[in-house]
């Protein structure tokens, strides 16, 4: 096979790179295709971890940070553990009713109870920092309106997203004990509604952000097939809400079955 390859110029790593190429501009391809008629500003990160990755981000403008809204809990999660591994603080039975209502139901007055026992906001942006989320901020407290008024809000960007879903899925983010609770309130997340909602046969691991009001719709998600392991991230806003469950909704379907297809 080698010398074949060589006779035509091409070395495996050369047969593999043109391959992988091919699988980007597919991916791409389809990602616009499905999220284009969701109007407003959107933007996506889609990344096949293991053996063979492969990551793909456009997007209808210029990608950088957008309007988080519940998907800034990933983080106050992440802080509450890291403060735990760090024996700043000890993980109570309250504190695990609080991370389950945060990350399963989206619960916002249990977000604001897991960041005042973070130690505020300034704890939080100090852990989103130290794990070098650059495009992540915490701003204003879940449900302060007021804050919103002023122009204070939460953000965060696909790259950061990819980047937590992807680290805690290998452990890497602060190693196999806090990961691995970090991915069981993941898939134990009940909003399946976006991206996961037409895939068949996975395991999810999702956090969804909704602010209709501003025309927010997010999903960061995490897809384990018996063929891989892939994460896709939407950042969604100012479009209309219909349009953009029925996009991701395509994507989520679309994506997955492409690279179990691929593998």
């Amino acid at each position: 096979m080698f010398i074949a390859l060589v006779g035509f110029g091409l070395s495996p790593t050369s047969a593999q790179a043109t391959s992988i190429t091919h699988e980007q501009t597919a991916i791409k391809k389809i990602a616009k295709r499905d999220l284009k008629p969701m109007g407003g500003r959107w933007s996506v990160k889609i990344t096949r971890l293991g053996q063979s990755p492969i990551s793909v981000q456009t997007g209808n403008a210029k990608i950088k940070r957008q309007r988080a809204a519940s998907t800034i809990k990933v983080y106050i999660m992440l802080t509450i553990f890291q403060r735990a591994q760090l024996k700043k603080l000890k993980v109570t039975s309250q504190d695990q009713r609080d991370l389950k209502l945060m990350i399963h139901n989206s619960d916002n007055n249990a977000a604001n109870r897991l960041i005042k026992r973070a130690g505020g906001m300034k704890h939080v942006n100090r852990t989103i920092k130290t794990y070098g989320f650059k495009q992540t901020t915490l701003n204003r407290h879940l449900l302060d309106t007021r804050a919103l008024r002023e122009g204070h809000d939460n953000y965060t960007s696909v790259q950061d997203l990819t980047t937590f879903l992807t680290r805690v899925y290998q452990h890497r983010l602060l190693g196999e004990k806090y990961d691995q609770k970090m991915l069981k309130l993941l898939k134990g997340c009940r909003n399946h509604s976006k991206l996961p909602h037409l895939v068949k046969q996975a395991t999810v691991y999702n956090k969804t952000g909704e602010y209709p009001a501003k025309g927010v719709q997010n999903d960061c998600a995490l897809f384990k097939t018996k063929h891989g392991v892939y994460s896709i991230v939407v950042l969604a806003q100012s479009g209309h809400q219909y349009q953009q469950y029925r996009g991701m909704n395509r994507l989520g379907r679309d994506v997955v079955t492409y690279f179990n297809r691929h593998h």
